[in-house]
């Protein structure tokens, strides 16, 4: 059994046809090497076709798990659907902002939930009890609510290394939510950078309704953790490497050869996302206008090949090996071709000599989620491995261009402004290159490979909102334990309970959020009780609360605190008439005002309070609107004996002698109960949290969702209404 599994596409390890295996490299493989993590962990992921292969599935599974890895051999079906169709034909664009690239099959989206069904059987079967799980990248992003359904058990994280684009473009695809709820079955949910971060919460609010915070939030009984984890690259694999024999006989070899000559180098993937024929247009226009440059500089490219076999990569890669020939045709000369345009893959420590003698490295993705060669290229340049001083320009879309700021950044649609860059590269002065490298090399060295994986298994440990008893009820299990209690010694409990997100979930329209039939008979079963006293604490109108709850035996609290209506009441009476609500007038106009400017938005007047709603208006155009509104409030009414609270896609502006504080105060005052429990959602509910409570009674505080809180206590909806029952 495994204590910590690491989950992706692909294994760091090929099957090849005559059943042997062979060690992968790739950006993921090389991060987890670096890590540190010093194989404490199974990793679990498809290593290739295996169709060919003459062993039988049995005997591959034990060969490789001697490796420390776990198979999921997947069938020819499968592998066209998941891997070359809708991860790498409909995801992979779409992630990169690639909308007109992205093909839509609806078999291919079955083959995609067929794989991540299987991934989460083999995980479910080898982990060991609240084991941890790290899964990795696009082509797994259902894994985790499939995961969770199987073991609730288990602690899961998942960490995206391409950029989260937009929520106008993710809406584009089909399955968005589908996806969405799939990631939303982890603990830990990590992205390259803040902007990734913010389109996927920002997609979470547009297609989910979800509201999230940049730190996380919480679905159902668990909080999930968002986080940004920049990637680093394999710092001690590169510094290795330098010491080899092969990397000095490279270097000698590399540098015999450039002479007193320029090395601008390019290594990347050959893919559409790395703007190699955007590339080749600045080299073009560089070599035009810079003659007295054309047989000192040698632009060297480095593209590993990708997706062979598949069109569109090949016809890519003819488009580029067509026009480096026509650039040497036209700026080349005898003995010296300006471009070498190098495909094939290059072990590290020949790319580590490449590095180390560079002049320049060009790194100018049109989109790329973070990028080592960035950071590989500046950890080369260290004295002890004989490096030149070096420039890097990089493309401000890369996710690496957030840490690397000492880097020319450019635009790489900006043919112009690449050629200036290249030219100014050129020209600096050996001082400055050697400091912008400095800058940049001492933060790389603290944020490498292992230092990321540490980071993020780090968080992922610390969450600790999983529920490992595997039921929502569990976590109120010992209040529960402690209300049964003294109900069955005959004391008296008292529930004060906000409804609207407390009781109900919210709907779109606050007026169809009405208790159904097993809500009334709840609230019925526990107010006919002898042992308990239930108060219905809300910000609802009497009105509504009369109509939709009058007919139970039940004390009601309405408007925050401004009517209130025990049993023995015939009619509702004021908590406090000496409330003055003339203050209305001078707030309604700008309330009538902010509604007018925000379509789907609307004003509720009740009689202690007004409410600006704007639970139907586009969400983050409602969001920015109400911060707006309550930046004015605040000022407008600071002379005013008003309180201006921002709930739940609410802002309501009310008396400050009203509140569900003093209410419950009132009663428990009266009541003297043994016990007492309040529960509710809302900023609004915080003075019931911290009311003033008589001595002999032992109050519990229950917030329910995400948000801060006095209260000592945080839960659910569902986790609510399962204690309420079980007292019933």
């Amino acid at each position: 059994m495994a204590s910590l599994i690491l989950a992706s596409n692909r294994l760091p390890i090929r099957i090849l046809t005559d059943g042997s295996f062979e060690r992968t490299t790739g950006g993921l493989a090389s991060a987890i090497e670096g890590s540190g993590l010093d194989g404490k962990y199974t990793w679990v992921g498809w290593g290739g076709s295996c169709s060919e292969i003459g062993r039988s599935k049995s005997e591959l599974k034990s060969s490789l798990r001697e490796l420390g890895v776990e198979p999921v051999l997947l069938s020819e079906e499968n592998i066209s659907g998941y891997y070359d169709g809708y991860s790498n034909s409909t995801l992979w664009p779409l992630l990169h902002y690639m909308q007109d690239r992205a093909r839509f099959k609806p078999e291919w989206i079955e083959c995609y939930r067929s794989v991540n069904a299987q991934f989460a059987d083999t995980i479910a079967e080898i982990a060991s009890p609240n084991a941890h799980v790290w899964i990795h990248d696009y082509h797994l992003m259902l894994l985790p609510q499939l995961l969770r359904e199987i073991r609730p058990d288990i602690k899961i994280g998942f960490f995206l290394h391409t950029p989260f684009p937009s929520s106008e473009i993710f809406r584009a695809l089909p399955e968005r939510d589908e996806l969405l709820k799939g990631l939303l079955g982890c603990d830990l949910i990590g992205f390259h950078t803040y902007n990734y971060l913010r389109h996927f919460i920002s997609s979470l609010i547009r297609i989910l309704g979800v509201e999230a915070d940049m730190d996380g939030l919480w679905q159902k009984k668990r909080h999930i953790q968002l986080g940004v984890y920049p990637i680093g690259h394999n710092s001690d694999g590169f510094q290795t490497a330098a010491k080899s024999e092969n990397f000095v006989k490279m270097h000698s070899e590399h540098a015999k050869h450039l002479g007193a000559g320029k090395l601008i180098l390019s290594v990347e993937r050959l893919d559409y996302t790395k703007g190699l024929p955007q590339k080749l247009t600045a080299i073009r226009q560089f070599l035009h206008e810079h003659p007295e440059q054309r047989g000192l500089v040698h632009f060297v490219l480095v593209a590993v090949p990708s997706r062979r076999g598949v069109e569109e990569y090949d016809s890519l890669t003819a488009q580029v090996q067509c026009e480096v020939g026509a650039i040497n045709g036209d700026y080349g000369d005898v003995g010296h071709s300006p471009v070498q345009f190098l495909h094939r893959s290059f072990q590290v420590d020949e790319l580590a000599a490449l590095y180390s003698l560079a002049d320049i490295c060009m790194v100018t993705p049109i989109v790329d989620g973070m990028n080592l060669v960035a950071k590989e290229f500046i950890d080369c340049k260290r004295a002890s491995h004989r490096a030149r001083p070096g420039v890097l320009i990089l493309s401000e879309f890369a996710g690496a261009a957030n840490e690397m700021s000492h880097a020319l950044l450019v635009n790489p649609h900006d043919t112009a402004g690449v050629v200036k860059a290249i030219n100014e590269a050129l020209q600096m002065d050996e001082v400055d290159m050697w400091k912008r490298v400095h800058a940049m090399q001492n933060r790389l060295k603290l944020n490498d490979a292992g230092a990321w994986a540490k980071r993020y298994l780090s968080d992922l440990q610390k969450n600790t909102s999983c529920n490992h008893k595997g039921t929502i009820h569990a976590e109120l299990e010992p209040l529960r334990n402690e209300l049964q209690q003294h109900i069955d010694q005959g004391k008296k409990v008292a529930l004060f309970l906000d409804y609207d997100g407390t009781l109900r979930e919210f709907t779109t329209h606050p007026e169809y959020a009405t208790p159904d039939a097993s809500l009334k008979k709840l609230l019925g079963d526990l107010a006919t009780h002898p042992n308990i006293d239930l108060t219905i604490v809300s910000g609802r109108t009497k009105e509504f609360l009369q109509k939709h709850l009058g007919d139970l035996p039940l004390h009601f609290v309405a408007e925050h605190g401004y009517y209130w209506k025990m049993q023995s009441m015939p009619e509702w009476e004021l908590l406090n008439p000496h409330v003055d609500t003339s203050w209305k007038e001078l707030i309604l106009p700008q309330l009538e005002a902010t509604m007018t400017l925000t379509p789907g938005s609307e004003i509720e007047i009740k009689h202690s309070s007004v409410v600006w709603h704007y639970r139907q208006a586009d969400p983050e155009f409602g969001s920015w609107r109400a911060k707006g509104l309550l930046s004015e409030l605040t000022s407008t009414t600071a002379s005013l004996p008003v309180s201006v609270h921002h709930g739940q896609k609410i802002i309501e502006v009310a008396s400050q002698l009203v509140n569900k504080g003093v209410a419950i105060e009132r009663m428990l005052s009266q009541w003297q109960p043994d016990i007492a429990l309040a529960a509710g959602d809302d900023v609004t509910d915080e003075s019931m949290f911290a009311a003033q409570i008589p001595s002999c009674t032992s109050f519990h505080t229950v917030k329910i969702g995400g948000g801060d809180t006095r209260a000592n206590q945080r839960s659910s909806i569902r986790a609510l209404r399962n204690l309420l029952e079980s007292l019933a």
